[in-house]
């Protein structure tokens, strides 16, 4: 049989597992006596083995199956859980992928590097411990059973109710994975539903018995490991794996509709024929749903791309000889796939930057009253058409006056300025080849990660934004659309010409009425409800002759908390616009971000609303 058709199914599926394997180390590394974590991690590698063989990549499957044999002898209980047999199993799976990526590369067999990390898993499998608290481990081959609870409506306290059910069934084996957190247990919000995996040797009806003993309790459903895997079964079957390159090119398809939708819908528009308005009116709507349905399945979790992270804080913490913890929020936030691949490198450059300049060794934070252990967030947020990217740390933050005077040294500020705001903060950290490190390192200070954040922002049609106060640490929020295929825009003329502005930004439209313009720091500012928005007249930015009309609009465009209140001739309605391939010219301003098809076949410039700001 030839198998080199599932090469590229073994390598997606595998990369799954292989995350999977590393949030499953990193659990067990924060709490060593946790059972499901060395489960999951088992499960996880004799499945990546099972694939390999089945392939008849053996370097793969060698490998997988030392580490699984060293697994077993852990939950047997015959080796110590310690950092040493933790950092192992790290290395471990870094070289199962590896060995994944060679046997991609059409490489099957064991690599030469591959022979002393066999050693040394074979040697630790093998060595003799003298067990004394094994129980707990050796449970881990149980299953274990998921417990739903559910408290009365009318219960008092229920948080103590929950918490007293969990202590109960903790006295007959061993409780994890409790959902909400036990934290939620003491919030006024608490609707008493809360759930939990047990292992042990206790029967259901027994669990059952000892959690109703907790009183006022209303619901108990006890379901086994078996039957929740069968139902994960049935899960996957209703999922297939599509190849992207095939999603890119419906997605231009779809998007060649659009324009011929547009197109039919200006035409009809045009003649007084029933038939034909009705046609086109349904055509429309068709294609409008099945745009829909195909950028939905080009949409992925940012969780995708959170995953990759906390190894890497994990294994930079170390090296630096820090403490750091990596937290998550936001990861069911989808993104066009297209860009989800695009803003991996930005976050990652960040994140290395938070844990190398942001946070502080362990006695630095003690003698500035913070816990030891720093704290980096990364987080997704859904706003209108658009998802901000946070990346924040708790550590020193950023010393202006340093940046200051840095940048005065090489020429990037006028000497007059007293202080930098946090747009020019930015403005100065982003410039290539800037950095306040003193020695450069292999992880920063080549002035080079703050730089790809921002190109990579702008190539998106994103922004990013830094809010820092030296001590509380630093926040950088990067903006990115949902798709970069087919969006939405607000179309504007100037003279003869006509601009698409991206609805994503695009706050309101004015009038822009002479009687309420002002000035501020010599620039003209469009007063809206007592706020002075800076003015940019796209007629003069583009050139266009001409005396403008008497009356015109303004757009105020809107990117992060910045403003500016873009002055057109006139303003000709929304559309969806497909974002055509768009090799701009040498001396092309930076305020266009790309091109389109309007309705009428004729061309138009996309305009970036973030350089316009």
């Amino acid at each position: 049989m030839d198998l080199s058709k599932y090469a590229a199914l073994f390598l997606a599926e595998s990369r799954e597992h292989l995350s999977s394997c590393n949030q499953h180390l990193l659990e067990w590394e924060r709490d060593p006596a946790a059972i499901e974590p060395v489960a999951g991690l088992f499960r996880a590698i004799h499945t990546i083995k099972g694939m390999a063989a089945t392939m008849g990549y053996d370097g793969v499957s060698t490998l997988s199956h030392r580490t699984e044999n060293l697994l077993d002898a852990v939950r047997a209980g015959r080796v110590a859980v310690t950092p040493g047999l933790i950092q192992l199993l790290f290395g471990a799976i870094d070289g199962i992928t590896a060995a994944v990526g060679r046997a991609a590369a059409g490489q099957y067999e064991a690599a030469p590097d591959d022979a002393a990390l066999i050693q040394a898993l074979d040697h630790v499998a093998e060595a003799p411990f003298d067990v004394t608290a094994t129980a707990e481990l050796a449970a881990v081959r149980d299953t274990g059973r998921h417990v739903s609870v559910r408290i009365r409506p009318d219960a008092q306290v229920r948080g103590g109710r929950a918490m007293l059910a969990i202590r109960r069934a903790e006295a007959l084996g061993a409780v994890s994975d409790v959902r909400p957190g036990i934290g939620a247990f003491e919030r006024d919000d608490f609707d008493g539903r809360f759930s939990f995996r047990f292992t042990g040797a206790a029967v259901s009806s027994e669990l059952e018995q000892a959690v109703r003993g907790a009183g006022d309790i209303d619901q108990v459903v006890i379901s086994d490991g078996a039957a929740e895997k069968m139902q994960g079964r049935a899960v996957i079957r209703r999922q297939i794996r599509i190849d992207l390159g095939r999603l890119d090119a419906l997605m231009k398809q779809v998007g060649e509709l659009v324009v011929a939708r547009n197109r039919l819908v200006d035409l009809a528009a045009g003649r007084d024929d029933p038939g034909l308005g009705e046609t086109a009116d349904q055509i429309s709507r068709l294609v409008g749903e099945l745009q829909s349905e195909v950028l939905q399945a080009r949409m992925n979790p940012v969780a995708e791309v959170f995953d990759r992270f906390p190894r890497v804080v994990r294994d930079l913490a170390r090296d630096l000889g820090k403490q750091a913890r990596f937290e998550a929020e936001g990861g069911d936030i989808e993104l066009d796939r297209a860009v989800l691949d695009e803003i991996g490198d930005p976050l990652l450059h960040l994140i290395r930057n938070a844990v190398d300049h942001g946070l502080e060794t362990p006695d630095e934070r003690v003698a500035r009253g913070k816990p030891p252990e720093g704290k980096v967030v990364v987080s997704a947020a859904r706003e209108r058409n658009s998802v901000i990217l946070r990346v924040a740390d708790d550590g020193r933050g950023i010393d202006r006056t340093a940046v200051l005077a840095r940048a005065r040294r090489d020429g990037l500020v006028d000497a007059s300025v007293e202080t930098l705001s946090d747009d020019m903060l930015l403005r100065v950290l982003a410039r290539p080849g800037f950095s306040t490190a003193g020695v450069v390192s292999g992880v920063s200070g080549r002035g080079v990660g703050v730089d790809v954040a921002m190109t990579r922002a702008r190539a998106l049609g994103g922004t990013l934004t830094v809010t820092a106060s030296e001590g509380a640490g630093v926040v950088f929020a990067l903006r990115v659309p949902l798709t970069l295929a087919i969006v939405r825009a607000l179309l504007a003329g100037v003279g003869n010409e006509r601009y698409a502005v991206p609805i994503a930004y695009v706050a309101e439209t004015v009038d822009f009425n002479l009687k309420s313009v002002t000035a501020v720091r010599d620039r003209q500012a469009l007063v809206v409800r007592n706020q002075a928005i800076p003015t940019v007249h796209l007629r003069d930015l583009v050139g266009t002759p001409g005396e403008p009309p008497g009356r015109r609009p303004g757009v105020i465009l809107e990117v992060g908390n910045r403003k500016a209140a873009l002055i057109v001739d006139r303003l000709l309605g929304q559309q969806d616009i497909v974002v055509e391939p768009f090799e701009a010219p040498r001396g092309m301003p930076t305020f266009f971000g790309g091109a389109t098809i309007l309705a009428d076949g004729a061309p138009a410039l996309i305009l970036d609303a973030a350089a316009l700001v």
